[in-house]
């Protein structure tokens, strides 16, 4: 090492006599200090500083002390940057991360708590009510799969993290996801009738242009007169699920219960805002006045607003629309996403299983002293009798 003056280049103690020794060098004309404990320490590092910057692989981010975040930091700062449409439940679970866990540093969350806290958000209940009446029971506070969506979230978080440096592993990637109950519930002809029958005519039609259409809710609420055309039976949807334009085919219902609305004269929306017609009309509030008491009145319970999708798609493939053309017309993004509907018609299973069956006729040809005949023999007649506990088999002979 270089020395100057009897004295090492480079390194310092300072201040004089107290024992804390300094690496200092320059690079690019601005210097650069790293503390050591030891002045062998301190000539240690020097040595390696200055390999690195013959060799031109001088980093000072590498030496200088990482800063760490808070997950509530990080997770604000994730929202801030969001440009995914489902912002609403980005902002709700970023509420629930932030009570959690939000002071606690990113590199300190580890796997096994996450686990943890996962079988006790399980078995949480909800509180008793204050004047609950004695038939009461007691009730998960959170299902499965919305446990599971507030994982899924932290999961993403973690990975932009890693993208940006603020994160060296991900401890989400360990905790495994429950098991998710998968029902498709849609409304009969007879409950749908019940429907109608307690619903106002004008909030009856939103439902029905639902179930022609089968849009999603934030879909159907914020169609526009100008994405609507009813001369060729098309609506376009501008940024669906998914972040791709698509065109949804009408059905000649769904173009009568358009021509009704007269929403085009006074506002851009098919649905504008009951106090505001420049705004569209705000679908929870729409819920909460019409949709969900009239279920409680029709005596409907397990139904939702996605409930409509689920009819609209079961209606048509109940009626002979073949999957692909009910998978357009949703707008699944795979053919996986609309085979939950495929028991609704079992045609296609029928006709495939019977391809190939032992259920053919086996034509046989036999002669006779007097004629000769064609017999049909089916398959059973070549079984062969149990003996024993043996099972039923084929006999080879035939």
């Amino acid at each position: 090492m270089a020395r100057k003056d009897g004295k090492d280049r480079g390194i310092l103690e300072w201040p004089p006599q107290s024992g804390n020794w300094w690496v200092r060098l320059y690079v690019n004309g601005r210097e650069k200090r790293f503390s050591c404990d030891t002045k062998s320490q301190a000539k240690a590092l020097y040595g390696r500083l200055k390999a690195d910057i013959r060799e031109r692989t001088f980093f000072p981010e590498k030496f200088a002390p990482r800063k760490d975040i808070t997950l509530r930091a990080w997770l604000t700062r994730c929202l801030d940057g969001s440009t995914n449409r489902n912002r609403v439940n980005e902002a709700l679970y970023n509420r629930r991360w932030s009570l959690w866990f939000g002071p606690r540093v990113l590199s300190e969350i580890t796997t096994d708590e996450l686990r943890q806290f996962q079988r006790r958000l399980q078995l949480k209940m909800r509180p008793r009510p204050t004047q609950a009446p004695k038939t009461w029971q007691p009730k998960r506070q959170w299902s499965d799969a919305t446990i599971n969506r507030f994982f899924a979230y932290l999961k993403h978080v973690y990975n932009l993290a890693l993208k940006d440096g603020k994160a060296t592993r991900n401890p989400v990637a360990g905790v495994k996801l429950f098991p998710e109950v998968s029902k498709t519930r849609f409304l009969s002809d007879e409950e749908l009738n019940r429907l109608r029958g307690v619903m106002d005519l004008k909030d009856w039609q939103l439902v029905a242009l639902a179930i022609e259409t089968g849009l999603r809710r934030e879909e159907l609420f914020a169609l526009r007169w100008e994405y609507t055309d009813l001369e060729t039976g098309f609506v376009t949807l501008p940024m669906p699920k998914g972040g791709k334009t698509r065109y949804v085919p009408l059905s000649e219902q769904a173009k009568t219960i358009l021509r009704s609305f007269e929403s085009w004269a006074r506002s851009p929306w098919i649905f504008p805002g009951l106090t505001n017609p420049m705004k569209p009309m705000d679908s929870r509030a729409f819920l909460r006045r019409a949709f969900e008491p009239g279920l409680r009145r029709a005596g409907i319970t397990g139904a939702s607003w996605h409930t409509l999708r689920h009819t609209a798609a079961s209606r048509r493939v109940m009626a002979g629309v073949d999957l692909v053309s009910v998978k357009e017309i949703l707008g699944h993004r795979n053919i996986q996403t609309t085979m939950r509907y495929s028991h609704l018609d079992p045609r296609h299973l029928r006709d495939a299983v019977n391809l190939g069956s032992l259920r053919e006729t086996v034509t046989k040809t036999v002669t006779g002293e007097r004629n000769t005949y064609e017999a049909s023999v089916e398959p059973t007649d070549f079984m062969v009798r149990p003996v024993g506990i043996e099972p039923t088999t084929l006999s080879l002979e035939g």
